[in-house]
């Protein structure tokens, strides 16, 4: 299903300077990728999977690393309950406590590359609705500093679509006023052939 593993020089910086909490979602994320992968490829799955599948798969697993940590869970999708977005991200964490809900943590929009619905999907899609666009209009993640894209890679290389993507965001950048040189991704985090 995924095409390569990461070779170990193409891993750009990946410091950021995040709260704890979002630093251990991230890492949480990163920790996924190996049982994802495992899980994703089990013989009894029926395959082709789509976007929405590989997603479950990913949520299932990334369930699994944070069941250590009482405070904070991990749903798929997320209905905004207390700003009334109307997007609806594929996954989201949430400080668990009983007999209340709060709002999310930190939200993740995934996307498979390349795109099975329109080229650019993961930038700009049709009517406003590629990953990158989304949290731009607010659709997701609105009230939120941190954010967070997946890229389930099935072809080619971390390098080859970090490269496309700053293409996609530049070419924007220079057709239309709402988009800026200044958001082309600079550093990654990645996770073996999984891009957050």
């Amino acid at each position: 299903m995924i095409a390569e593993e990461l070779i170990e020089n193409e891993i750009p910086d990946i410091s950021a300077k995040t709260g704890t909490t979002v630093e251990y979602i991230t890492q949480a994320i990163k920790d996924t990728c190996a049982p994802f992968k495992k899980a994703a490829n089990q013989p009894n799955i029926l395959k082709p999977l789509n976007e929405n599948k590989l997603t479950q798969i990913f949520v299932e697993q990334v369930e699994v690393k944070i069941k250590s940590n009482p405070h904070v869970g991990v749903k798929n999708q997320y209905s905004d309950l207390f700003l009334g977005t109307k997007g609806i991200p594929d996954f989201y964490f949430h400080k668990v406590e009983e007999g209340v809900v709060h709002e999310p943590i930190f939200i993740v929009e995934a996307k498979r590359l390349p795109s099975q619905i329109f080229e650019t999907e993961y930038v700009k899609g049709k009517n406003q609705n590629g990953g990158i666009e989304r949290f731009k209009n607010e659709k997701h993640g609105k009230g939120l500093s941190e954010c967070g894209m997946l890229g389930f890679i099935e072809k080619e290389s971390i390098s080859f679509w970090l490269a496309k993507i700053n293409k996609w965001l530049e070419d924007l950048s220079m057709s239309d006023v709402n988009w800026s040189k200044d958001e082309m991704v600079k550093n990654l985090k990645i996770v073996q052939n999984l891009v957050i």
